[in-house]
């Protein structure tokens, strides 16, 4: 699949090579023309793979159509081909379309932003509260280890020692607990196979 005109241009990309990063410029979309691409996202300090893209499918457009930063990274799961689609391929299509029409598609972009930032990763086990508390300790610590001596950065320190090892105690008495997620799949999975 080839899209021509508006200065498009194959990409062509080596397995594990980044297209873009979040927070990153949006000055083109693209379309998966062969291969896999990764959509991916850091929260809370882990990578998060939102979706896998097949050939012929669109990402990147959201930052082209309102000119935001983009939300995620791309990467190429495989060695790819991409089809990279610039703004102005897309600006010069858009003068041709009823005002109406592009201010519409501006607030489903800006909806589908929202809706994204609200279903972001949330803690959803024991397990990823107790990630989520290990990763702002930490983030607490280098802060705190930056502070003066007269700042009680050491009192501050010693506490967060401490909650270390409650952590350390709530992971060990949580060990043999069920994770709602899973039992939610195999109950899933056990349906399925009725």
């Amino acid at each position: 699949m080839f899209v021509k005109g508006g200065g498009t241009k194959k990409r062509f990309l080596k397995q594990g090579e980044v297209l873009f990063r979040d927070g990153d410029a949006g000055d083109a979309a693209f379309i998966v023309d062969s291969g896999h691409v990764g959509i991916c996202k850091i929260v809370e300090g882990e990578e998060d793979e939102l979706a896998t893209l097949n050939p012929g499918e669109l990402f990147g457009e959201m930052a082209i159509v309102d000119g935001s930063k983009r939300m995620a990274h791309a990467l190429a799961k495989e060695d790819s081909v991409v089809i990279e689609i610039p703004t102005a391929a897309l600006e010069m299509r858009l003068k041709k379309v009823d005002p109406f029409l592009k201010a519409l598609m501006n607030i489903l972009v800006n909806n589908l932003r929202s809706v994204h930032q609200a279903y972001m990763k949330r803690a959803r086990s024991i397990n990823d509260y107790m990630n989520a508390i290990e990763f702002h300790t930490q983030g607490f610590r280098l802060y705190l280890t930056r502070l003066d001596e007269s700042q009680m950065s050491t009192e501050g320190l010693e506490k967060l020692a401490r909650i270390d090892v409650l952590v350390r105690d709530l992971r060990r008495s949580f060990k043999d607990h069920d994770d709602p997620r899973f039992s939610a799949l195999r109950e899933q999975d056990i349906n399925h196979k009725k």
